[in-house]
C-alpha cells in the first residue's frame, strides 16, 4: 500500500476492535490501497458492487452545486443505467437510490491529496457508493474540501443529511477533525479565500456534516482496515509500506487529551516498534517522527459484518526536513513508499505517480539499458542494532 496510488477505497464494518466500544458496530473508512482495484479509475460503485464507468460524453443531470464550482470543466460526467429516469421537478433517478429510510456511514480521505467518499450501509455494510474529487474536476489527484463528493452522493442515492448518522474521516498531513470543530475560524479563513480552491468553503454544510457523529483514525490503522475489510481471507497479514503516515506527535497528543472521537495504534496493546527507544527520542527530535512500515493481523467474526484488527510491528521514520517545505519533506523520507517516490520523480518529474513505477516494473525484464545501468538510488534505508532495511 504506497501513499500515491490514493484512489479512495473503503473499509467497511470496523468493530470488536482492541480498544474501542463494542457499540462502533460499522464503520467506513475512504482510504487508498493500490492494487484492490475497486473503482481504482474513480467510478462509482451500485448496491450490487456493479461498477458504473464515467463517459466523458455526458455529463450529470442535477446539483447546482457540482456545476457552479466545475462550470469550467466537464460537470461529473457519467454513464447511467437503462432504468434511470427524470423526476418532473429535474432531478436525477439513478440504479443507485436506496431505501430513503437507510441510514449512511460516510468514510472521507480529504484536504490532501485524492480527496474521495465512501458511503456504506450503516445496518449491513455494504458498500452503496464511491467517487474520487478527481473524476468531477478532472484534476489529477484532487484534493481539498469533500462538500461537492457529499452532494453527489447524496443526490445519486436519492437521500440527504439526515441519512448520515456518521461519519470517518482521515488526512496523513495532520488531524481532521481538531480543526473542523473550529467554525468561527473556517468561516474566517472562508470570507478572506484563505485555503479555499475554486470558491469552495470549508465551513460548508456538506463538507462538515455537522449532525453526524464523528470519528477519525490514524492513517495506517485506516489503510489495514481498507484491505482487511475487503481481504477473501477471514483472518490474515496486513503489511502497510506507506510514503508516510500519522505522526507520533499526533498519537500522543491525542491519547494524553483521551480524544474519544479519535483511534490510533498507540491504543492497543504494546507491541514492537523501531526504534524502541521511539518516546525518549521524540522529545529532542528537530522535527517528528512518522509511521513508516507497520503491520496488522485480522480476524473476522463469523456471521456478522465485523472483525478485529491489531498491530503487531511499526517502523517510524524521522522527518528530516522542515514539513512546511516541498511536499512535507516527503523526498528525504526514509521509508519504502518515499524510495518510490523518489524513483517516480527521477523517471517522471513528479513525486506522486509511483503507480507508473510500480506498473513498468515488471517489463524491466524485457528492458536492456543501453546508456547507463548505474543506479539512481543506492543505499540502506535503516540501520540500527544489526536491523538493516
Amino acid at each position: 500500500s504506497n501513499t500515491m496510488l490514493h484512489v479512495g477505497i473503503a473499509a467497511l464494518a470496523v468493530a470488536s476492535m482492541d480498544g474501542f466500544s463494542s457499540q462502533y458496530n460499522s464503520m467506513a473508512v475512504t482510504k487508498s490501497y493500490g492494487g484492490l482495484g475497486v473503482s481504482a479509475f474513480g467510478g462509482m460503485i451500485s448496491p450490487s458492487r456493479k461498477v458504473m464507468q464515467f463517459n466523458d460524453a455526458q455529463t450529470h443531470r442535477g446539483s447546482s452545486r457540482n456545476t457552479r464550482l466545475f462550470s469550467d470543466r466537464l460537470p461529473l460526467p457519467f454513464e447511467l443505467g437503462d432504468e434511470d429516469m427524470n423526476y418532473d421537478d429535474g432531478a436525477t433517478n439513478t440504479n443507485l437510490h436506496i431505501d430513503p429510510t437507510t441510514p449512511l456511514i460516510l468514510g472521507f480521505n480529504k484536504y490532501s491529496h485524492d480527496t474521495s467518499i465512501t458511503a456504506a450501509n450503516a445496518d449491513s455494510g455494504d458498500v452503496l457508493f464511491h467517487l474520487s474529487k478527481e473524476r468531477q474536476s478532472r484534476k489529477k489527484h484532487d484534493g481539498g474540501t469533500s462538500a461537492t463528493l457529499t452532494d453527489t452522493c447524496l443526490e445519486c442515492l436519492g437521500v440527504s443529511t439526515e441519512n448520515v448518522v456518521r461519519v470517518v474521516v482521515n488526512n496523513h498531513h495532520h488531524r481532521v477533525l481538531p480543526m473542523e470543530r473550529d467554525i468561527g475560524h473556517l468561516k474566517w479563513c472562508d470570507d478572506l479565500g484563505i485555503n479555499s480552491v475554486r470558491g469552495e468553503e470549508l465551513s460548508d454544510e456538506y463538507n462538515l456534516l455537522p449532525d453526524a457523529e464523528k470519528f477519525e483514525l490514524s492513517h495506517h490503522l485506516a489503510h489495514a482496515y481498507s484491505a482487511a475489510t475487503q481481504s477473501s481471507f477471514d483472518r490474515g497479514v496486513v503489511v502497510v509500506m506507506d510514503g508516510m503516515g500519522e505522526t507520533y506527535r499526533t498519537m500522543k497528543s491525542a491519547m494524553h487529551a483521551q480524544d474519544q472521537q479519535y483511534h490510533c495504534d498507540l491504543q492497543y496493546d504494546s507491541f514492537p516498534m523501531i526504534p524502541s527507544d521511539l518516546e525518549e527520542r521524540a522529545q529532542y527530535s528537530t522535527h517528528d517522527w512518522r509511521e513508516g512500515e507497520s503491520v496488522y493481523t485480522y480476524q473476522k467474526v463469523a456471521g456478522s459484518n465485523k472483525l478485529s484488527i491489531k498491530p503487531v510491528f511499526k517502523r517510524w521514520i524521522e522527518e528530516k526536513t522542515p514539513p512546511t517545505l516541498y511536499n512535507h519533506g516527503f523526498e528525504n523520507m526514509q521509508s519504502m513508499g518515499a524510495l518510490y517516490s523518489r524513483v517516480s520523480s527521477h523517471l517522471f518529474g513528479n513525486w506522486n505517480v509511483c503507480g507508473k513505477v510500480m506498473g513498468l516494473a515488471p517489463w524491466s525484464v524485457q528492458y536492456k539499458p543501453t546508456l547507463n545501468d548505474e543506479p539512481i538510488v543506492a543505499g540502506k534505508l535503516y540501520e540500527d542494532g544489526g536491523l538493516t532495511i
